[in-house]
């Protein structure tokens, strides 16, 4: 099978990004704790806080850190690397009840803390700066997943990646632009292959923070549109799941630029355009399950092997029993050959 180069691009919402949250402090980045009642769930371990940076300012020290949860036996076992949501407010622990119940059905899970930055950042160094940098750190994530997989039973030559909301979206760009780590990175090497993406929910259209930075510099579109950067040539799964109901992540679409980016006409972006002509925005709004929607209604007229997978009874916020069992069913079956 021929892969895909990889590199994790980071979606947050970059407007002062700021620390590391506990998850039950976040009303928005997650699921809930699941407990597993799979008969034939593994055993597994999970080592905590080792470094894939060292990142220094204006990185904050939780930003760097990757837990690894895997069985205790068997392998070599296809390898996983999870991206949290927007880390102005979330973390890698909102996933681990999710990666548990991935690594018990025979799955390497790497769970990196990225994004997190001290609040001038942004002003200091500039949005686009700043964003280049997170790219450069999920690269350093799955830098360290491919040079550790083996140490852990994995397989360095199996990698699905998988992450919710801005996560979502670091998974979505995954592969489809440079790589380029940063030179802080604990492994050294690249660029890494894939043979997976899982985006859940990704945020690609309706981060608020993203408003005044578009319209001060509408070339940061490019960078976070998937679409922007594909040929089609690549030979790659991807899943992209979304909860059945919209939930709070509803945008609308007005003429006033200060309500949405949506609104804001630039001469080489057609986005709204298209939107409209294919009926997302008949209601004048758009929900994040539509922008999902259009995403991969674009993956597939290009050429790739993308689905759109429904999450019942779930929404952004909570993905219930039966959506988080389906993103473990999707999880591992998209790594499976």
């Amino acid at each position: 099978m021929k892969k895909t180069t990889v590199v994790g691009i980071a979606f947050a919402l970059l407007a002062a990004c700021g620390g590391e949250s506990e998850p039950a402090a976040v009303a928005a980045a997650g699921p809930k704790a699941v407990e597993t009642t799979a008969p034939a769930a593994m055993t597994t371990e999970m080592t905590e806080g080792l470094r894939y940076h060292s990142g220094g300012e204006p990185f904050k020290p939780n930003s760097g850190a990757v837990d690894v949860i895997a069985p205790i036996e068997g392998g070599p076992w296809p390898t996983v690397v999870v991206f949290h949501g927007d880390p102005r407010v979330a973390s890698k622990g909102w996933h681990r009840p999710d990666a548990h119940l991935i690594a018990e059905q025979g799955r390497v899970v790497f769970l990196p803390a990225w994004g997190h930055f001290d609040s001038y950042a942004v002003s200091d160094l500039g949005a686009q700066r700043v964003w280049e940098m997170e790219k450069q750190e999920l690269s350093c994530a799955v830098l360290f997943a491919h040079a550790h997989a083996e140490e852990y039973g994995g397989d360095p030559d199996n990698i699905t990646l998988y992450g919710l909301s801005a996560g979502g979206n670091a998974v979505l760009m995954a592969g489809l632009a440079g790589f380029d780590p940063l030179e802080t990175c604990a492994a050294s090497g690249g660029p890494v292959q894939s043979q997976a993406l899982v985006p859940i929910d990704a945020d690609w259209t309706l981060g608020g923070g993203w408003d005044t930075m578009l319209r001060e510099q509408p070339e940061l579109f490019y960078l976070a549109t998937p679409w922007r950067h594909l040929d089609g040539s690549q030979d790659i799964v991807i899943r992209v799941m979304v909860p059945e109901h919209v939930g709070s992540y509803t945008r609308s679409v007005g003429s006033d630029p200060a309500t949405s980016w949506l609104s804001y006409r630039h001469s080489d972006i057609d986005l709204v355009a298209d939107l409209d002509a294919r009926g997302y925005l008949a209601d004048g709004e758009l929900s994040l399950k539509e922008s999902n929607e259009y995403a991969v209604e674009i993956l597939v007229e290009i050429g790739y092997d993308a689905d759109l997978v429904v999450m019942p009874d779930a929404t952004h916020e909570v993905w219930g029993e039966e959506g988080t069992a389906l993103v473990v069913d999707t999880v591992v079956a998209a790594g499976n050959r």
